[in-house]
């Protein structure tokens, strides 16, 4: 098993990929710490691997609040003594509106999230992770981090920023032998695509036509190179960033 032994982290875990995320580490021999800012979604996930013979735990935190993010490390190590891997996958998108019309409490609450959350738990984690002379940190961006969206600028933002965190932070801990990357998931079938899907079909094929594979990702699809990420099989990788769009942005 790639993570036999290993004590892993994943934020956002409660649905869509950082669920995917935390049972494929579970089922590659991870103690797993789910992290949720819904507890009881949390717990649900933590049913789902305990009954599929796999150990976790469910942790309630929103990372967007400094003193939450160092209780979820410490609880990571408290209860399994160490911290070896981190998915920091927690985060949210913006309204399709233009940039004149965005209102700035939008932009923080995205920027809020999905970068300084980032910052807050690669912060802690890397702690941790120095305790033991080793770490992974899978830090997940989007395609929106890569291009230009017009009309999601706050999301399109707080990406492109997360591959810059990753990138400087990992150049920064290499040297304590904690290896820092990123993934970029396309569009992939989240319970919010669902959504789409069932209530608005014509978007929904729409989105899948832009695909040149002509389908969205599922959610273990993404979760699969996170883990790849995590492993020792990824052992030379420092600041990466990798693509599993289906091929959208090599168009």
């Amino acid at each position: 098993m790639l993570l036999n032994n290993k004590v892993a982290l994943v934020t956002g875990a409660g649905q869509g990929i950082g669920e995917a995320v935390a049972k494929c580490y579970a089922k590659e021999g991870a103690k797993v710490v789910v992290v949720d800012i819904n507890e009881e979604t949390a717990k649900n996930v933590v049913l789902d691997i305990k009954n599929t013979g796999g150990d976790a735990v469910a942790f309630q935190a929103d990372v967007t609040k400094w003193e939450e993010v160092k209780a979820m490390v410490k609880f990571a190590v408290d209860t399994y003594g160490k911290l070896d891997v981190a998915c920091n996958n927690a985060g949210k998108s913006s309204a399709t509106i233009n940039l004149v019309d965005t209102p700035v409490e939008n932009f923080n609450e995205v920027i809020d999230l999905d970068v300084r959350g980032v910052f807050f738990c690669c912060k802690e984690e890397i702690k941790a992770m120095r305790e033991n002379g080793e770490g992974a940190i899978v830090n997940i961006s989007s395609t929106s981090g890569l291009l230009g969206n017009p009309g999601i600028v706050p999301y399109n933002t707080s990406k492109h920023a997360v591959l810059g965190l990753t990138k400087s932070v990992a150049l920064e801990e290499c040297k304590n032998n904690i290896r820092i990357n990123a993934v970029c998931p396309g569009v992939t079938e989240t319970p919010l695509i669902k959504n789409v899907r069932d209530n608005d079909p014509d978007t929904y094929q729409l989105f899948c036509t832009q695909i040149p594979q002509g389908r969205l990702a599922l959610p273990e699809e993404i979760a699969n190179v996170v883990l790849f990420l995590s492993s020792d099989m990824a052992s030379y990788m420092v600041g990466s960033t990798v693509v599993v769009d289906g091929g959208v942005t090599i168009q």
